[in-house]
């Protein structure tokens, strides 16, 4: 009941809302140009006349391929306008992979910044324009209504399109802000791709909130932290950020709150105060140190199907994930996750059609965990366990274990065949230091490390380097790539 107020709050879209609340509150940021609600209303008018002009209507699917970007803000918001559904692909996917997913969800519209060989051409493509002719545009406010489909990681098959509706995005929106300090006064940078559901939350979190959104590519993405209140990062974002800028993120304002921007508007001082980390095991060393710097740093388990965060809690070195937010229930079955609740997606997309999730009501994540001290602790994916000598192997314990070493900043543990044990781990590592291969002093200390942690059959026969191609694409690293790439290394 209360995550359907958190749609009703909204008699109209949620830009809408805003635009009437408060028009002339700061809302949309890129670079040194903002947008307020009023403004932000009437451009997403524009833009959704713009779709109705070359022939989008309700229900119609949009792929996109694109990065981030102020143009990928309008045209998602335009695509909901007019009643229609997009789609985002990674736009670092090969044109293969990208052929493939397009075929299995069969779009009726392509938008991509520029065209990509072979692909471009054989779909429909739209532009994004504005038009102020006076067409018609009869998609009325509805919460239930999908909006977004969203791919899983696909790391180990491949992803699903994933349906979720205003809804359920609001209901996660508010379950999450119940906890992170998020006001209307404060700035989250979208720092995670719009094609994951980390991105889209984001979006949904300004939206619900009445908030200030600031837009940036990668190029520009650690000086855009430094004009933002919030952000979401993966660990090695956020390391990257302290070792860039030791001095700026502490107490203080970035020397950007000088600059000039939209006539009429001064940019307004900033500083990072809350992160929400996610995507790997998150270091204990990382987190404190920004802690020190000032930065609240969140830490918590979601997943596609349940519109991003499940649980959440700030970090504090153990090994828990929190408690689980308002608008999810979560229950655990011989020792695997099983959740529901306001924020679930409304199913899958295949074949035009959207299919349940799961016959039974509770929907089976395949992840591993239990509770203890009232907090859940994630064990890892049922199907990324192995068996070693006869002992089932969890290759997330070993690398929390891994990242507990004070010069690893992320680590991957994959199984090799072993004609004696069957199949044995080896650690994929990031180290502080760019040294490729690792130097044989650190991996014989790494090795006496591990043999005083960890039992026989869970020790890496093998450290290699975390290849950096495969390490820096998305929110989650793909084992199956990894594993890929690992059948063609040599190990003695």
């Amino acid at each position: 009941m209360a995550a359907a107020l958190a749609a009703a709050k909204f008699a109209t879209w949620p830009w809408q809302h805003w635009a009437a609340a408060q028009p002339d509150a700061l809302a949309l940021t890129e670079g040194e140009r903002w947008w307020n609600w009023d403004d932000v209303a009437r451009e997403v008018e524009r833009y959704a006349a713009g779709l109705v002009a070359q022939g989008v209507k309700p229900d119609h699917l949009v792929a996109i391929v694109a990065p981030n970007s102020i143009q990928l803000v309008w045209l998602l918001l335009a695509v909901m306008r007019v009643g229609a559904r997009s789609v985002g692909l990674n736009p670092k996917s090969s044109p293969p992979e990208l052929a493939a997913q397009l075929r299995r969800l069969d779009c009726d519209f392509l938008w991509t910044p520029a065209p990509i060989s072979e692909i471009s051409a054989r779909y429909s493509a739209i532009e994004l324009r504005t038009s102020d002719a006076a067409l018609p545009i009869d998609i009325d406010w509805q919460p239930e209504r999908p909006l977004t489909l969203t791919l899983t990681s696909g790391s180990t098959g491949a992803p699903k399109a994933v349906v979720h509706a205003a809804r359920t995005h609001l209901a996660s929106a508010q379950g999450l802000l119940t906890q992170m300090d998020y006001q209307t006064d404060d700035c989250w940078l979208l720092s995670l791709p719009l094609f994951h559901i980390s991105g889209m939350a984001i979006l949904w979190r300004w939206l619900y909130r009445g908030a200030r959104l600031r837009v940036a590519d990668a190029g520009t993405l650690n000086r855009a932290l430094l004009q933002v209140t919030h952000a979401s990062l993966v660990p090695t974002q956020l390391q990257r950020l302290l070792a860039a800028h030791p001095d700026e993120c502490v107490d203080g304002r970035s020397d950007s709150a000088s600059e000039t921007a939209t006539p009429g508007f001064a940019l307004p001082e900033f500083a990072l105060k809350e992160v929400l980390l996610g995507g790997a095991m998150i270091p204990v060393s990382l987190t404190e140190q920004a802690e020190q710097a000032g930065i609240r740093c969140w830490c918590g388990y979601g997943m596609t199907e349940m519109a991003s965060t499940v649980t959440a809690k700030r970090a504090d070195g153990r090994a828990g994930v929190g408690m689980l937010l308002p608008h999810r229930e979560l229950t655990i079955r011989d020792g695997e996750i099983y959740v529901r609740g306001e924020t679930l997606a409304l199913g899958y997309y295949r074949q035009r059609h959207i299919e349940p999730l799961s016959a039974q009501a509770w929907f089976a994540t395949k992840d591993l965990a239990h509770w203890e001290a009232g907090e859940l602790v994630i064990h890892g994916r049922a199907d990324n366990m192995f068996i070693s000598g006869g002992e089932n192997v969890q290759p997330e314990s070993i690398e929390q274990v891994l990242l507990a070493h004070p010069e690893v900043t992320q680590a991957i543990v994959l199984p090799i065949a072993d004609p004696e044990y069957g199949q044995r781990p080896v650690a994929l590592i990031q180290t502080k230091t760019a040294t490729t291969p690792l130097s044989e002093p650190f991996t014989q200390a790494l090795k006496a490390y591990m043999a005083a942690q960890v039992t026989a059959f869970r020790r890496p026969v093998h450290y290699l380097k975390l290849p950096e191609h495969l390490s820096g694409g998305g929110i989650k690293i793909s084992r199956r790539k990894l594993a890929d790439w690992l059948a063609h290394q040599p190990l003695d």
